[in-house]
């Protein structure tokens, strides 16, 4: 499973509320704004997800990708980085994304100053987005440890993943745990259930993004946390050509 379709899910879904009980990835995308991003870490990599531009119909993105022990040790942000143009990444790229249908319209690499291939490129990506996700049933959350469960009022006594946002961790933020399962379709990923965690207040972050991302039944580190995640952020990178 390619990682870049892994990490490009999380920037992708999902909008809540406290009473939804299913929700498809493909919905409310029209809530991203230009600037909202994202840093996902995996497999001692960083991906840098970007809302690059937006119309009624479409999401641009940017997705930039660098290897943990090629980030500077000057750093200071990721939006200076992105400002600097991204020293030490070894992949960027921007797509177009169709909104209605959550199906990529086009993949340029500005590495690469070419076009993928979408018929090689985005079958797990149309899947995921299109896949329905359901609430986990209390019953099956993770608890905290018994010493912290003492003291958490009910609804918090749940393990939760950490909030980041502008670089800084921001305490309190109750998350909501929604889960699918992939498809029969003969691929590493069939059959086995896919569990999201995502900031339940709409209003005070970007609450489509998933925080937290784990694929059971997986060999390996199948697991993708949030890093950073914020707004208001500016690239260097040119428009896709036409």
């Amino acid at each position: 499973m390619p990682a870049k379709f892994l990490a490009f899910f999380i920037l992708f879904s999902l909008t809540t509320s406290a009473w939804c009980e299913d929700l498809f990835l493909r919905d409310n995308l029209r809530r991203a704004k230009v600037g909202d991003y994202i840093v996902t870490s995996q497999n001692k990599n960083y991906t840098l997800l970007h809302i690059y531009d937006k119309t009624d119909h479409s999401l641009t993105i940017e997705e930039i990708t660098a290897p943990a022990q090629r980030i500077p040790k000057s750093f200071s942000s990721w939006k200076d980085w992105v400002a600097q143009k991204a020293p030490g990444n070894t992949s960027w790229v921007m797509f177009k994304l169709d909104i209605s249908k959550g199906q990529i319209v086009n993949y340029f690499s500005l590495t690469k100053n070419a076009w993928f291939d979408l018929s090689q490129s985005n079958i797990f990506l149309t899947t995921l987005l299109n896949l329905k996700f359901n609430r986990v049933p209390v019953e099956n959350r993770r608890l905290l440890g018994m010493a912290a469960r003492v003291n958490s009022p009910e609804n918090e006594a749940f393990w939760q993943p950490r909030m980041i946002f502008n670089g800084n961790e921001v305490p309190g933020v109750t998350f909501e745990a929604w889960q699918t399962r992939w498809p029969a379709d003969g691929s590493d990923l069939s059959g086995k259930t896919i569990e999201v965690f995502i900031p339940r207040e709409n209003d005070c972050y970007p609450s489509y993004f998933p925080y937290w991302l784990q694929i059971k039944g997986m060999i390996g580190n199948a697991k993708i946390r949030i890093i950073d995640a914020g707004n208001h952020m500016l690239s260097p990178a040119p428009p896709q050509p036409k």
